[in-house]
């Protein structure tokens, strides 16, 4: 057709990208027009770099508040893009029978299984695709059949508790502990065995490490999604990945050479998907099953895939907050720690405290909340995309296929909702009024919210009922940094550092 016109390649290369320029400055423009009344940095009317250059330092927790204090309740952070404050928009965003979808910024998180790009229950942004993966897992990750786990979670509490014994009086990183802790608990859950960070108190293969660089990577490159096709989304980077490590060891080979004359008596969640693989039809293909573990990056990589990260790294930082918001307030610490020895004075405590046992001490699960409200693991917004027809927002008119977005960091400190003293850490706001504290908590975004709500939730909720009382009725803990504050660090997860502790043994009657 070309050759009958008489254009050759590069006219029509040309032709088609004046086509293309000329309908993204189309997009632009129309973007620019309809979201003019919303307020916002004037840079981010015209490009999405200007989102880049907002997160690039790692203080996205704190500027996303700034940006809210300057500009109100909707504000404008790119040509197509709004970051809402307003906890009312919450159950239109992300309600039951919400119809926005995730944006793109989820393909970033996306992992990848015999080099085709393989979107798990968190990257998908595909709804029936995630009903579909999500079916034939609900039921274990439901609290019934999480605490049948624990026992596999003991291990790893003894292994943790043994090591503070060791580090009596002297200075340890306790952040870097708890993310060992989390990880060595999530392989037992899953796998009935551990990665081993405890036992060799290290970064085993630069995981972590590996970990971080992938959160940086996304927190940054999430703002300009267009360009992970270009980056570490290409084929390119896969098939050099594959030559890198060809023969990196595939988990589920392993376990079955291992396990093959015990599966039926394991309890794991790897032997629970065999079982359940032999009931379907058609059966689970080890595709659908490596989805499912979601370590097919530590299959081809040595790092964890981003679900395992969200089951583990973000324990690990809630488990952080708790401690550390507990240890700067000495009526909140001698009140906990006095609940917890009330209970083990009374009997009412196991040598290896199980997840009912924690739900009976009430001062600890009002700490816990309230630690996940001052500090949630992500704090980016949660980005969806408007429906068609447009929506209200804040009192504004949104058209289709604009990009909107609550922050927990943000929306958890609305004095609305939490009070005047919301950036107080104050367990006993959710003793209150039983209203107020459904309001609360109607709120709260630290696990998502609708359907879309993280499905590991209940994982990361009972190993910190089971470790944060093991550890404060065996040890006196005090802060050992030089500095008063920790640091957090945000590329979509705000990590803690600098949660530098002594652990001294209590003597118990």
């Amino acid at each position: 057709m070309l050759k009958a016109l008489n254009i050759d390649k590069l006219q029509a290369t040309a032709v088609v990208c004046s086509i293309l320029i000329a309908f993204w400055g189309f997009r632009l423009a129309h973007s620019i027009f309809i979201l003019r009344k919303v307020p916002g940095p004037a840079a981010a009317r015209f490009t999405n770099l200007w989102r880049v250059s907002f997160v690039w330092s790692g203080k996205a927790h704190i500027k996303y508040r700034k940006l809210h204090e300057k500009y109100g309740p909707i504000v404008r952070t790119g040509p197509n893009v709004l970051d809402i404050s307003d906890p009312s928009a919450i159950p239109t965003i992300y309600g039951i029978k919400s119809k926005y979808l995730k944006s793109d910024f989820y393909i970033t998180l996306s992992a990848s299984y015999e080099d085709e790009v393989m979107d798990s229950l968190f990257s998908t942004r595909d709804p029936e695709y995630h009903r579909n993966l999500k079916r034939p897992v609900t039921q274990k990750y439901s609290m019934t059949s999480i605490r049948a786990l624990e026992h596999l979670v003991d291990p790893c509490n003894t292994i943790f508790t043994d090591a503070m014994l060791d580090l009596s009086g002297q200075v340890v990183d306790l952040g870097a502990w708890l993310q060992w802790y989390a990880f060595d608990a999530i392989g037992a859950i899953t796998f009935s065995k551990r990665f081993g960070f405890m036992e060799e108190r290290r970064d085993i293969n630069s995981v972590i490490a590996g970990i971080e660089g992938g959160l940086h990577y996304a927190g940054i490159i999430g703002q300009v999604p267009v360009l992970h096709q270009f980056l570490l989304g290409s084929r390119t980077f896969r098939k050099f990945q594959e030559k890198l490590m060809p023969n990196a060891p595939n988990p589920i080979k392993t376990y079955d050479k291992e396990s093959s004359s015990e599966s039926e008596k394991r309890s794991d969640f790897l032997a629970y998907l065999q079982q359940q693989e032999r009931g379907l039809e058609p059966q689970m293909s080890t595709r659908e099953m490596m989805n499912h573990l979601l370590n097919n990056l530590y299959a081809r990589t040595h790092q964890l895939s981003t679900s395992i990260l969200a089951g583990s790294d973000t324990t690990a930082i809630s488990l952080r907050a708790v401690f550390y918001y507990v240890m700067r307030d000495q009526r909140i610490y001698e009140t906990l720690q006095r609940e917890i020895d009330e209970a083990d004075q009374a009997g009412k405590l196991s040598e290896y405290i199980t997840y009912a046992e924690s739900l009976e001490l009430e001062y600890l699960q009002l700490c816990i909340k309230e630690a996940m409200r001052m500090h949630p693991g992500v704090s980016y917004p949660l980005e969806r995309i408007v429906p068609e027809g447009g929506a209200e927002l804040c009192g504004i008119h949104v058209p289709a296929g604009t990009t909107v977005g609550v922050n927990a960091a943000t929306v958890h400190r609305s004095r609305e909702v939490f009070g005047q003293d919301a950036d107080e850490f104050r367990p006993e706001r959710w003793s209150g009024d039983p209203e107020k504290t459904k309001e609360m908590e109607r709120n709260l975004l630290t696990f998502g919210a609708g359907v879309r709500t993280c499905i590991g939730k209940n994982i990361s909720i009972m190993e910190m009922g089971k470790l944060v009382p093991q550890v404060l009725r065996q040890f006196d803990i005090e802060w050992a940094s030089s500095e008063r504050e920790w640091t957090v660090t945000t590329y979509w997860f705000a990590k803690q550092t600098g949660l530098l502790v002594r652990m001294k043994p209590r003597c118990r009657g």
